[in-house]
């Protein structure tokens, strides 16, 4: 015999939909393009790290400075400081170790990459678990790999990874403190 729907207890996926008055295992009537899965989701322009970090001439570009953060991520990543502070620790020790062994530049290479790859990894766990944005994740990735395509060499490696915390530090700088719902 079918259970009627009214003698069952509505299931909540999440404190969100609680909060909203329903949304049970079937979006309670809530209207699905609103939901963060269905609208369109933002991206990064095909031009953000075209090039890498460094101009003709071989100085950091301005871009890594100003337009990339301000304008590119800022309206984009959907992110704080505070959510964003796990991932650059982890990539000032990636630093850290890196300058700490650089009298073997081998060694100096393998710690500051392993680094490197454990905060990719971080960032795959927590796109998944939805900690961060797919487009932060994006950003992430992108900026690790262009280091770590580097790791052959020592002096490109070196001047990768410091343009990195460079940008990273400048995009932390546009983000806002808190979540606009926590204000």
């Amino acid at each position: 015999m079918a259970e009627n729907r009214k003698d069952r207890p509505e299931v909540f996926k999440s404190f969100d939909s609680l909060s909203r008055g329903g949304g049970g295992a079937t979006g309670g009537g809530m209207d699905r393009s609103r939901r963060p899965e269905h609208r369109p989701r933002p991206a990064l322009s095909p031009e953000y790290l075209h090039g890498g970090y460094f101009d003709s001439e071989g100085h950091l570009r301005k871009e890594i400075f100003i337009s990339w953060p301000e304008q590119e991520l800022k309206p984009k990543l959907d992110a704080t400081k505070n959510s964003l502070r796990g991932f650059y620790t982890m990539l000032r020790m990636a630093k850290s170790r890196f300058e700490r062994q650089r009298s073997d530049q081998d060694r100096a290479k393998e710690e500051a990459k392993n680094q490197l790859l454990k905060m990719r990894v971080g960032a795959e766990y927590q796109r998944t678990r939805k900690v961060i944005s797919p487009l932060c994740h994006d950003f992430l990735v992108r900026n690790l790999d262009l280091v770590l395509q580097h790791v052959g060499d020592f002096q490109l490696f070196a001047k990768n990874l410091n343009a990195f915390v460079e940008h990273f530090q400048a995009v932390i700088a546009y983000l806002p403190e808190k979540d606009k719902a926590d204000r």
